[in-house]
């Protein structure tokens, strides 16, 4: 490698070694002199290329593992950070997201990226007035406004802004299509009111049979007032057990305000002090905007809405229904109201019974696959983390073993147990410097150190090397890092 291939930059610990190796490594039993230390070790790996493809494909998990590999190795690598809380988004865990991301802005205050991803971490916590603010720090610094368009319509419309919202998303869908974009549009539009406009936008997904685009459907007709419509949604694409736990809050959703509307739709959070247990048997309230509301069907009363963790489900961004399933939703004892056949309109017929046999096999299906990506996700998450802990035990074992330590360089050689009969032609040559001496090796690029000590300081080492140095004998002082392995020669 020439010096043009490899500027000693400060941030290129790789190139800077590759530079080293040129000068340093010797051939055997061939004495060095150099000032380079052996704490400087070639990286043999660097995952930083395998979690960025694991994040091109679509492996958000596995690109968080690695990139937890790198801060294990060096906490503060700002790219590592930023990989690892976009990552760490991807799978569902913002608060380990803000985590790196608050890191990352500690180390580079003035990045957009950090920005722009610690304002979607914080859309994901609900927390809009703030992630607005990290969005309006992220353009300024040089974020294009369409990057954080996505996360920033969804701040707007947790804050009832839905024109702003609806701004942001437009500006998003001019560049490039992003159905997850579609989808939050026709919700937005739905917030505010506009019933055609949001079945309009959906159209082209539903025609796709995008399921996302069914569920923002069934949304969508109850956020507007028709709750029979949005139950009959519900029914043609969610399992069964899950469209009975969603029907008491589909009839709730035209009562709220357009920004409880989007916790509701987006995250599943409904005001607690606006939901009294009978409210889910009451006929629900016109909307905001004047839409028709729903009659309740008396032969069918939903069941009273409880705010027990363990029966309230829970919404992804796209308007997934998120609920293990409960013994007691799967019992036959209740009969659910009659799914139907998703169309373009509200309006549908009832399937014949292996129809709607095969549907719901089809969605059982699909709610079991994402029941076991998330688990998979989980899995994954936890052995990083695992590694991690492992690992930094490991390295606090090593450090306490072998802890910084400093000796001088008297030959190299690249076969190990050949240096002892290196010691012993330098011990003949040297005989007075080397009395009392003790020979020590430690591993280094492509060949291995022959040392002498440890002297108890820096200066100690140099003193000799001085000394030797006058006498003949070729050497340099080293010192090992903590954690780095000497072994003595017998």
């Amino acid at each position: 490698m020439s010096e043009s291939d490899a500027p000693m930059k400060r941030n290129s610990l790789a190139s800077l070694l590759a530079l080293a190796s040129a000068f340093l490594i010797a051939p055997p039993a061939v004495a060095q002199m150099d000032s380079t230390t052996a704490g400087d070790e070639p990286l043999i790996t660097d995952p930083m290329t395998q979690a960025r493809d694991a994040m091109a494909r679509g492996d958000p998990a596995e690109a968080l593992s690695r990139y937890l590999r790198v801060l294990a190795r060096d906490p503060g690598d700002l790219d590592a950070l930023t990989g690892a809380g976009s990552a760490a988004l991807a799978v569902g865990d913002a608060d380990a997201a803000i985590n790196f991301f608050v890191r990352a802005e500690k180390i580079s205050p003035r990045d957009g990226r950090v920005k722009a991803g610690l304002g979607s971490a914080l859309v994901q916590k609900e927390q809009a007035r703030a992630a607005l603010r990290l969005f309006d720090n992220a353009t300024d610094l040089g974020v294009p406004p369409v990057d954080v368009a996505l996360d920033r319509g969804l701040a707007y419309d947790l804050r009832g802004d839905n024109r702003k919202a609806q701004a942001e998303y437009n500006l998003l869908l001019r560049t490039r299509p992003d159905p997850e974009a579609t989808r939050r549009l026709a919700l937005s539009l739905a917030m505010s009111g506009d019933k055609v406009g949001a079945l309009a936008t959906l159209d082209p997904l539903l025609q796709k049979r995008d399921i996302a685009a069914w569920r923002a459907r069934a949304f969508v007709l109850a956020m507007t007032g028709d709750t029979p419509g949005a139950e009959s949604a519900a029914y043609a694409v969610l399992p069964r057990y899950q469209a009975d736990a969603l029907k008491p809050f589909l009839s709730r959703l035209p009562a709220l305000k357009a920004a409880e509307k989007a916790a509701a739709v987006h995250f599943g959070h409904f005001p607690e002090d606006k939901v009294p247990s009978e409210m889910a048997l009451a006929s629900p309230v016109p909307s905001s905007k004047g839409m028709p509301a729903a009659v309740a069907t008396p032969q069918q009363p939903s069941p009273s809405y409880s705010s027990s963790p363990a029966t309230r489900p829970r919404f992804d961004s796209s308007g997934r229904l998120v609920m293990k399933p409960e013994s007691t939703t799967r019992s036959a004892a209740s009969t659910p109201a009659p799914s139907s056949t998703p169309t373009s309109t509200s309006a549908s017929t009832e399937p014949s019974p292996a129809r709607q046999a095969a549907e719901q096999k089809a969605a059982d299906e699909r709610s079991l696959a994402e029941d076991r990506r998330a688990a998979q996700r989980k899995a994954a998450a936890e052995k990083a983390a695992a590694e991690k802990k492992a690992k930094a035990q490991e390295e606090a074992k090593a450090r306490k073993s072998n802890p910084e330590r400093y000796w001088v360089q008297i030959a190299s050689g690249a076969y190990k147990p050949d240096l002892d009969k290196e010691w012993n032609k330098q011990k003949k040559a040297h005989g007075k410097l080397l009395a009392g001496r003790t020979p020590w090796t430690t591993p280094y690029k492509a060949t291995n150190r022959l040392l002498i000590g440890p002297f108890p300081s820096k200066s100690a080492a140099q003193d000799y090397v001085n000394d030797a140095r006058a006498a003949g004998l070729s050497s340099f002082p080293v010192t090992t890092s903590a954690g780095q392995k000497v072994e003595r020669i017998n």
